[in-house]
């Protein structure tokens, strides 16, 4: 992985200002910091301004795991395009998808409030009904390891059998067939008839974007990470708005003569 701000990874920023792709994020951990209190997660006031920036000279959008109705008001009218639900809730999913997740989403709330609800309750972990998918959290449980590994036997347990990807102290519960962020997000640049895809995230529900094998034209993971399929990091999520800012001054310059000087 090469990290972003560096001088290499400068130059490879520098080479899309030019090109007419999508500019895609995360939102927890990547827009905005990770909190231990999910509902007072924000973006900083100077991020919010270089995303506004940068979404008035390129095609920018959301990708998240929270549900539309939570990640929207988040962002305020920043970016036109949002996509919620690990990909779920995207304008380009069939009514008819929407129902049939909505309906298996429904079936496992009521067996995690029955039958696993004991089991549940004694591992400290949190059940959050997204309506198209669910969360459960574990950042609170005194042992947020071993809760995480018996959550997830528990989970496989659940019928129909669910796609479980872990996020960060979570494990996020998806119906089958839904492949994640990574073809939304694509799905989307095909729609908007871009050439590429730009994309930030910060963890493994993140790992179906940098995946692609065709449509990515840059991954950037926060945190570097040995396993991952981005080809480039940043150190923190502080380090967004320095991406954000670089972008938008590449994007907004007047053209440069041959000649000049180069930053």
């Amino acid at each position: 992985m090469t990290y972003l701000l560096s001088d290499e990874g400068r130059c490879a920023l520098r080479s899309l200002a030019a090109q007419p792709i999508l500019y895609a994020f995360d939102f927890d951990g990547t827009l905005a910091p990770i909190s231990s209190d999910r509902h007072a997660v924000k973006m900083s006031p100077l991020c919010l301004e270089w995303l506004h920036k940068l979404s008035k000279l390129a095609t920018c959008a959301i990708v998240s795991g929270r549900a539309l109705s939570d990640v929207t008001p988040r962002v305020n009218g920043t970016v036109p395009h949002v996509i919620g639900n690990h990909g779920i809730e995207s304008p380009l999913v069939a009514a008819t998808a929407l129902d049939r997740a909505e309906a298996i989403c429904a079936n496992w709330s009521r067996e995690m409030t029955t039958g696993m609800a004991q089991s549940l309750t004694a591992l400290g972990v949190e059940v959050e009904d997204k309506r198209y998918s669910l969360t459960v959290h574990f950042r609170r449980a005194l042992d947020p390891l071993e809760s995480s590994a018996k959550a997830l036997i528990l989970l496989s347990r659940l019928t129909p059998m669910p796609h479980l990807i872990p996020g960060k102290y979570s494990i996020n519960v998806l119906p089958s067939g839904q492949g994640g962020k990574g073809p939304a997000a694509l799905a989307l640049m095909e729609h908007l008839r871009l050439t590429g895809l730009f994309y930030i995230g910060d963890e493994d529900t993140d790992e179906t974007v940098f995946a692609l094998t065709r449509g990515l034209t840059m991954g950037v993971r926060v945190g570097q990470h040995a396993g991952s399929h981005a080809g480039f990091y940043l150190h923190h999520q502080g380090e967004v708005e320095e991406v954000l800012r670089f972008l938008v001054h590449q994007m907004d310059r007047p053209a440069e003569s041959p000649y000049s000087d180069r930053d």
